[in-house]
């Protein structure tokens, strides 16, 4: 695809980690510019009507198709994309177009024409790990987890820096109980795509389950910074924090938790309980003192 950073087709990854995009140079164009621009901005009528003029101006061309595609997949309106993913296979062999394609079929329950489209992108295009990435990820779902493990390792033996492939991988070994190798790929990817949050919210949550608490709040303290409105990471923050008795750090993102919804429950409690452990601990403390000045006064 053009836009590496489109914000529902890539991040991560929901359906992340599902559909890829390509990074080729967009033409200069200004119904295209302004179609990626309204993309971007989420103004998808928009965006399509731009396409769609590009497109009328110059009809093969297949950036504008294809950006017209994932549109039309994003809004669900599959058939429309499915057609205009085949009309650029039509002019040019193109990876990301078969690996949509693959995503529309398998999400359809046709399996065999999608591992049929990225067998043909794998064999079109044997320097790409991201169609073997794909196969992977389908096998992982089917719960055919060797056969998953084994296409991970092959698109990572076409491109050790393939980010996406590392946090799959890294995932299934969780899943198989290979903690050590687990946490090594999870490490790999965050290392490769440093800006990607979700790529750090899984290290941490992994870290987290294997009590290193501190290396948990270090990977989603990372996160924070990138996804500054995300509710869950302030709250997840917040109730690390206080398992580490970090309390004033705990208080501190439990209030930013509360200054993006107010009204949370869960948060006003665990500050409440904050407030009365603080407050017990300087009571304490007083009697402490209390005790100590009795003492000094009566010999």
């Amino acid at each position: 695809m053009i836009k590496i950073n489109l914000s529902n087709i890539c991040g991560v990854l929901a359906a992340m980690f599902f559909f890829g995009c390509a990074n080729n140079p967009a033409p200069i164009e200004s119904h295209f510019n302004k179609g990626v621009e309204h993309y971007d901005e989420q103004d998808y009528a928009a965006a399509i009507e731009e396409y769609q003029w590009a497109l009328r101006n110059k009809p093969d061309n297949t950036f504008a198709m294809y950006n017209l595609a994932v549109v039309y997949q994003d809004l669900g309106k599959t058939e429309s994309a499915e057609k205009l993913y085949q009309d650029v296979l039509k002019i040019t062999e193109d990876t990301f177009s078969r690996i949509n394609l693959a995503g529309i079929f398998y999400s359809r329950g046709d399996q065999d024409e999608a591992y049929q489209q990225l067998e043909t992108a794998t064999n079109k295009n044997p320097d790409s790990a991201h169609p073997l990435s794909i196969l992977g990820e389908f096998k992982e779902r089917e719960g055919k987890l060797a056969e998953a493990e084994q296409k991970y390792l092959k698109a990572l033996s076409v491109d050790s820096r393939h980010a996406l492939t590392h946090h799959r991988l890294g995932r299934l070994y969780l899943k198989r109980e290979k903690y050590a190798q687990g946490i090594e790929h999870l490490k790999q990817a965050s290392i490769l795509e440093e800006e990607n949050p979700v790529y750090l919210q899984t290290l941490a949550a992994e870290y987290e389950r294997t009590g290193d608490y501190i290396e948990a709040i270090n990977y989603f303290e990372r996160a924070s910074v990138l996804q500054p409105d995300q509710l869950e990471t302030y709250v997840k923050l917040g109730d690390l924090y206080k398992k580490k008795t970090m309390f004033q750090q705990a208080l501190s993102r439990y209030w930013s938790a509360l200054s993006l919804k107010n009204d949370d429950p869960y948060t006003h409690r665990s500050v409440l309980e904050i407030y009365k452990i603080l407050a017990e601990r300087e009571k304490e403390q007083l009697e402490t003192l209390e005790g100590q000045s009795s003492f000094a006064h009566n010999p």
